[in-house]
């Protein structure tokens, strides 16, 4: 489960998806996402590449911003979205 930080007006959550492979980085993100409120941020960490197409790629077609995708390791990646104003 995501653990969250206050940033102004907004919540930053973080959510790692480490060891986990398809589909369940995505599935762990969705319901991670519905928990948010509008503008609230998740942060995805995952070392499964496919997550870093997948979940950027869910997130835009359901009204979500999608802040970031930055690959931080050799195998580990970040995935920043923001909660739009849809589930």
């Amino acid at each position: 489960m995501g653990s969250p930080k206050q940033t102004q007006e907004r919540r930053v959550h973080r959510l790692d998806t480490q060891g986990e492979i398809c589909p369940y980085p995505l599935v762990m993100a969705q319901r991670e996402v519905k928990k948010l409120q509008p503008g609230d941020v998740l942060i995805v960490i995952s070392d499964y590449p496919l997550a870093a197409e997948n979940i950027p790629r869910w997130a835009a077609e359901h009204g979500h911003r999608v802040v970031r995708v930055e690959k931080v390791g050799d195998a580990l990646w970040e995935i920043e979205i923001e909660k739009g104003g849809v589930s």
